[in-house]
C-alpha cells in the first residue's frame, strides 16, 4: 500500500502511546487502516440561521459494493459513505452508487428566482467576491482516523474545536463525553472537524481503524453577494443573496445534519449588524474550515465593503446610511460619535481628494460574543483617513478613530492614560500589520523609491463603556471593522476596490499596465508550419467555408439555471475567461495580445454584443467553431484557439457553455486586427493544417475497460481543460508530436516550461494522485513546489469545479505514470532523505552563488534555519524545475517573482530582475542547481538563456 506524506505515523504523532487508562492511543498501521470516501448531496445552504440540505430519498448499492477490496456501504439517514482497502477503491465504488434526493424547494426557488431576473431586459445580474486570509489554512489537506472499540471512540485528528467535536459526536452516537478520546495527530493540515465526523460514522459500525482524506484543500475564505437589479433599483442584497465558502462553526458539520442533527452552538461570535444579511454556505464550492472569529472577521470585511460599494454606486453618504439602518441605540450614538470625533464631514473626499491621493473610510459592526460570561454585546467603529503617493503607490494612513462599546462594563472603572498609550500604539501597529510593514513601489530601484518603514498614524480611541483596560470590555471584536475601513478608504483616495486580505498594495503603483502581448497556454511553433503546408500538395480542404447567417436574437429564457452554472463550470475549466480578457479589461471583451515570433494574434470578443461579440451566433456556428475552428463569417480561426481539444467536448457540455456566454454582460469591444505579416496574415492556410493535424472532430468516447473515474478525468483533460496544448511537445508545423511517448511529454508555454505528466517527469519524487489533486486543487503540493507563471490562473479555475472533477483529472494524470503510482518507497523518507543531502552537500557549499542564496532565498526556501514567515514555504530540495532539464522556470521566478500566486494563502514572492544582474544570477542558479539537484548536470548556456529571459515581461 502507498503511503503518502499526510499519512500517519506513529513516529509524529505529538502525545504519548498510552492514557490515563491505559488505553493504546497509537495511530494504527498501514495494515489495519480501512478507507473511507463519503457521497455529499447534489445541493445544500447551511447558515446559522438556514438548514436546507437534499434529503436521501433511495439509494442502489450493487454494483458498488461488488468493487474489488470494498468493504461497507455505511448508511445512517441521509448520510452515505464506501469503505474499502484502498482510498482509490472507495473513490471507484462511490462513484458507482446510485443515489435519489429530495431537493430542498427553498434552495431550487431561490436559483430559479434569480436566473429569471437575470434574463429579464434592464435588469442586471452582478456577482462580487470578497477574500480573508483563514487562521486555520494549511498546507495539505486534512484528514481524520477513527476507531470504535471497547466502548469507546478514538479519532486521530488536527483541529483547534476539540470541544464542538466531542459534543458532536457524543450527540450523533449517544456516547458520553469521556467515552471520545480526540488525539491531535500533529501534523500541519487543514483543521479536520468535518472529516473527523465522517470517519466516525464510517468506522462506528466497523470496530475497524478508518481513515478519511478530505477531498478539499485549505483555501481563503471567501464571502460572496450575487444581485439582480435594475438601473432604477435602491435595494440592498436579500437573504440568500450572500454565500460563504465556509459553514459557520456554530453548527454541525455537513455529515451532522444529513443524520438529523440541527443544534447551534452557545459559544463564538454572532453577527447582528442590521442592514447585511448573514452569509449560507451553499453546494458547488470549496468547504473551508476556519474559526469562530474569522469566519465573523470575514463576513464583517465583505458585508462593510459591499455598503461602501452600494452607498458610492447611489451616491449617498455612507455613514447617514448606516445610521438609517441601524436599529440599536448604542450602535447609532456610537458611529455618530466617532463621525464627529474624527471630522467625517471635514475630511477630504471627492474627485478633488482623489486626484490629490487622500481618501476616508468608514465601517461598523456589531456582535454578540459568545464565549463572554455572561455573553456580551461589542460595537466597534472604525474611521481611516489615508493618502497614497501618487509616485510610487505607497500607503500611509494619517488618522485612526476607533469607537468602541460594550454591555456588561457599566460599573467598571476609568481606564488609566497609560492602557490609553499603549492601546493606541498596538492600534497604529496593527494597522501596520494589515498594509504590509514593508511597502514597495513598483519597479523602483533608485534610492529615493525604496521602501521605507511606515509612520504610526494619530490614533484616537472613543469608548462608550470607558473600561479598556478591562477583559470584558476590549476583544477582537472590536478590530473587525478594521480591514474594511481601511479597503474603503484606499478607494476613495484611488478609486482601487481591494477585496482580498492581506492587502497587495502594490497593485496601487501609477505604473502603466501591461502590455497586453502576452501568450496564453500556446506555443508560437504553429505559425511556421503554416508556410510548410501551404507549399505542399496536402491543402486538399476548403480554404473558404460558407457563412451562417447571424441570428436576430438570442432567447436566453430557454436556459435553465443548471445548464447555466454547468456552462460556468465549462468555461473554468477550459480558461475562457484567462484568454479572452485583457489586461485591466472587461471580463471576455477579448483585446488580449498573444506576442509571437512572427506578430501579434489578439483574442476576440466573446461577450453576447451582436455587433463585436458572438451575440449574433447561433449555437450552431458556436459549434462548429468549437470543433472545427471556423468563424461563423466562414474564415478560418489560427489554432492559437484550442478547437483541437474543444472537439473532443460532449454536445451537452458545449449546448451549457453556449447557454452561459450568452447570459453574460454584452460589452461592445471591437476586435483588433491580427498583425501578421504576409503570407501568415493568409487564413485559407489554415485549411491545409487542418487537413494534415485536426482529423478527430468527434466528442470523447469513453474506454469501457477504464473506472468511470478514470474516464471523467481522461475527458476533462483531453477536451475543455486542453492540457496537452502546453504539455505535449509539438512538430515541425506546430501540432501536437503524435504517440504514445509524446502525449503529455512536456513542452512550452508562454516562455514557461510545461513539465512532463507521463513518465518522463523529472520530479524527484514521483507524483501521486493525492498530490496531483492537491497541486490542481490549490497550487501547492509539499512535494513539488507552487504552481506560477500560466499555471496560476490555471489552478485559480479549477479550485472553482466540483471536487469530483479535480479529483478524476488527479487519477486520470497519475495512471499516465504507473511506476509512480505503484511505487511502494515511503515519500516522507525520500524527501526527508533530499532535504538531509541539501544540507549536506559540502560542495554547494564552496560556489559563489551561496552568499547570494543566503541573502536572498534562505529566510523564505532553507528548511534548515529561519521560522515560517507567511504563506507557502517549498522545498527547493523536492522542487521540480531545479531537477528539470530545463532552467527556464528558475530563471523565471527568480527574474519576475510570483505576483499574483494562485491562491491567496500561497503568498507572493519579490523578483530580483532590479537588485541581479546577469552574472550574479548565474551565480544563483548554478549554487541551486548544485546544492538541490546533485543528481543532475549543470545546466548549459545559462547567461544567454538569463538574458532572454530579462526581456520578456513576467506573467501576472
Amino acid at each position: 500500500m502507498t503511503t503518502d506524506l499526510t499519512a500517519p505515523t506513529a513516529t509524529g504523532i505529538s502525545h504519548t502511546s498510552e492514557d490515563s487508562a491505559g488505553m493504546d492511543l497509537s495511530v494504527p498501521t498501514d495494515s489495519q487502516l480501512l478507507h473511507g470516501v463519503v457521497l455529499r448531496p447534489p445541493q445544500w445552504e447551511l447558515g446559522i440561521q438556514t438548514n436546507r440540505i437534499a434529503q436521501l430519498q433511495s439509494l442502489e448499492s450493487d454494483r458498488a459494493v461488488k468493487v474489488p477490496g470494498v468493504v461497507s456501504c455505511i448508511t445512517r439517514g441521509s448520510f452515505v459513505g464506501i469503505v474499502a482497502v484502498q482510498r482509490t477503491q472507495a473513490q471507484q465504488a462511490c462513484a458507482l452508487l446510485n443515489a435519489s434526493w429530495l431537493t430542498p424547494v427553498a434552495a431550487s426557488a431561490d436559483v430559479q428566482h434569480l436566473t429569471n431576473q437575470a434574463a429579464t431586459p434592464g435588469t442586471v445580474h452582478s456577482a462580487t467576491r470578497y477574500e480573508w486570509n483563514n487562521h486555520l489554512a494549511a498546507d495539505a489537506p486534512d484528514w481524520a482516523i477513527a476507531w470504535h472499540r471497547d466502548n469507546h471512540l478514538t479519532v486521530w485528528v488536527n483541529t483547534k474545536r476539540q470541544a464542538a467535536l466531542r459534543q458532536e459526536l457524543c450527540a450523533l452516537l449517544g456516547l458520553a463525553p469521556e467515552a471520545v478520546r480526540i488525539v491531535q495527530h500533529g501534523q500541519h493540515t487543514q483543521d479536520g472537524l468535518e472529516t473527523a465526523v465522517e470517519a466516525a460514522l464510517l468506522a462506528w459500525d466497523l470496530h475497524q481503524p478508518v481513515r478519511v482524506q478530505a477531498a478539499y484543500a485549505p483555501a481563503a475564505l471567501a464571502v460572496k453577494v450575487e444581485q439582480n437589479q435594475t438601473a432604477a433599483s435602491q435595494d440592498l442584497p436579500d437573504r440568500g443573496q450572500w454565500s460563504i465558502n465556509a459553514l459557520d462553526p456554530r453548527r454541525p458539520s455537513i455529515a451532522g445534519r444529513l443524520c438529523g442533527l440541527d443544534s447551534t452552538s452557545t459559544t463564538g461570535m454572532a453577527l447582528q449588524t442590521e442592514y447585511a444579511s448573514v452569509p449560507v454556505q451553499k453546494s458547488g464550492s470549496s468547504l473551508v474550515a476556519t474559526d469562530s472569529h474569522s469566519y465573523t472577521a470575514a463576513t464583517v470585511f465583505a458585508q462593510e465593503s459591499h455598503f461602501d460599494e452600494y452607498c458610492e454606486n447611489h451616491q449617498l453618504d455612507p455613514v447617514q446610511s448606516r445610521l438609517a439602518q441601524i436599529n440599536s441605540d448604542r450602535g447609532q450614538q456610537l458611529l455618530r460619535t466617532v463621525a464627529q470625533q474624527s471630522g467625517w464631514d471635514q475630511a477630504a473626499s471627492g474627485p478633488a481628494a482623489k486626484a490629490a491621493g487622500l481618501g476616508r473610510g468608514i465601517a461598523y459592526s456589531h456582535i454578540i460574543d459568545n464565549d463572554r460570561n455572561p455573553p456580551q454585546e461589542v460595537w466597534s467603529v472604525w474611521s481611516v483617513e489615508l493618502a497614497v503617493d501618487a509616485r510610487s503607490g505607497g500607503l500611509s494612513v494619517s488618522k485612526l478613530t476607533v469607537g468602541h462599546d460594550a454591555s456588561h462594563t457599566e460599573n467598571a472603572p476609568p481606564t488609566p492614560p497609560e492602557t490609553q498609550r499603549a492601546l493606541k500604539d498596538r492600534l497604529g501597529k496593527w494597522t501596520q500589520s494589515l498594509l504590509g510593514q514593508a511597502q514597495q513601489g513598483v519597479n523602483s530601484p533608485s534610492e529615493q523609491d525604496k521602501p521605507r518603514p511606515l509612520a504610526l498614524p494619530e490614533v484616537q480611541v472613543i469608548n462608550s463603556a470607558r473600561s479598556l483596560d478591562q477583559p470584558l470590555a476590549w476583544g477582537p471584536g472590536v478590530e473587525l471593522p478594521a480591514a474594511a475601513a481601511i479597503a474603503n478608504a484606499i478607494y476613495s483616495a484611488t478609486g482601487l476596490r481591494i477585496r482580498e486580505t492581506p492587502f497587495a498594495l502594490p497593485t496601487l503603483s501609477p505604473d502603466p499596465p501591461l502590455t497586453a502581448k502576452r501568450s496564453r497556454r500556446w506555443r508560437n511553433s504553429w505559425l511556421g508550419g503554416l508556410m510548410a503546408a501551404a507549399t505542399g500538395a496536402l491543402v486538399v480542404a476548403a480554404p473558404w467555408r460558407t457563412s451562417i447567417p447571424p441570428v436576430a436574437r438570442v432567447d436566453t429564457s430557454i436556459f435553465s439555471a443548471q445548464a447555466i452554472e454547468r456552462g460556468r463550470l465549462v468555461a473554468l475549466t477550459g480558461d475562457c475567461m484567462v484568454c479572452h480578457t485583457a489586461p485591466d479589461g472587461q471580463t471576455n471583451a477579448g483585446g488580449l495580445g498573444l506576442d509571437t515570433p512572427f506578430g501579434t494574434i489578439y483574442t476576440t470578443n466573446i461577450t453576447p454584443d451582436r455587433e463585436t461579440g458572438i451575440g449574433a451566433w447561433s449555437y450552431k456556428a458556436f459549434e462548429r467553431a468549437m470543433r472545427e475552428g471556423i468563424h461563423r463569417d466562414g474564415k478560418h480561426l489560427y489554432p492559437a484557439f484550442p478547437y483541437t481539444a474543444y472537439a473532443k467536448m460532449s454536445d451537452e457540455d458545449l449546448q451549457s457553455l453556449y447557454a452561459y456566454l450568452m447570459v453574460q454582460p454584452a460589452v461592445s469591444a471591437p476586435n483588433k486586427e491580427t498583425q501578421l505579416p504576409f503570407p501568415m496574415n493568409l487564413r485559407p492556410l489554415v485549411a491545409g493544417w487542418n487537413t494534415l493535424f485536426h482529423r478527430d472532430r468527434q466528442a470523447y468516447a469513453p474506454d469501457p475497460e477504464k473506472s468511470p473515474l478514470w474516464n471523467r478525468g481522461a475527458y476533462l483533460v483531453n477536451s475543455s481543460g486542453h492540457c496537452a496544448a502546453c504539455h505535449s511537445p509539438r512538430n515541425a508545423l506546430g501540432a501536437e508530436k503524435s504517440g504514445k511517448n509524446n502525449f503529455l511529454a512536456g513542452g512550452f508555454a508562454d516562455n514557461w516550461e510545461a513539465p512532463a505528466l507521463n513518465t518522463l517527469s523529472s520530479s524527484p519524487i514521483p507524483w501521486t494522485e493525492q498530490e496531483l489533486f492537491q497541486y490542481l486543487r490549490t497550487g501547492y503540493s509539499p512535494l513539488h513546489g507552487v504552481a506560477a507563471g500560466p499555471m496560476g490562473p490555471v489552478v485559480a479555475g479549477l479550485a472553482q469545479l466540483p471536487e469530483a472533477d479535480v479529483q478524476a483529472m488527479a487519477h486520470y494524470l497519475a495512471s499516465l505514470n504507473p511506476a509512480a503510482a505503484e511505487s511502494k518507497d515511503n515519500q516522507a523518507v525520500l524527501a526527508a532523505r533530499l532535504e538531509a543531502d541539501s544540507q549536506a552537500n559540502q560542495k554547494a557549499r564552496l560556489l559563489p552563488g551561496e552568499t547570494l542564496f543566503n541573502g536572498a532565498c534562505a529566510v523564505c526556501h532553507d528548511s534548515g534555519s529561519g521560522p515560517v514567515l507567511f504563506g507557502a514555504r517549498p522545498s527547493l530540495a523536492l522542487n521540480s524545475n531545479l531537477h528539470s532539464d530545463h532552467p527556464d522556470n528558475v530563471i523565471q521566478v527568480l527574474m519576475h517573482g510570483i505576483t499574483r500566486p494562485a491562491q491567496a494563502n500561497l503568498s507572493t514572492m519579490p523578483g530580483f530582475k532590479n537588485s541581479m544582474n546577469d552574472a550574479q544570477m548565474e551565480s544563483l542558479l548554478q549554487y541551486m542547481r548544485t546544492r538541490f539537484a546533485p543528481d543532475k548536470p549543470a545546466w548549459n548556456n545559462l547567461r544567454k538563456k538569463i538574458a532572454q529571459i530579462r526581456q520578456q515581461q513576467g506573467h501576472p
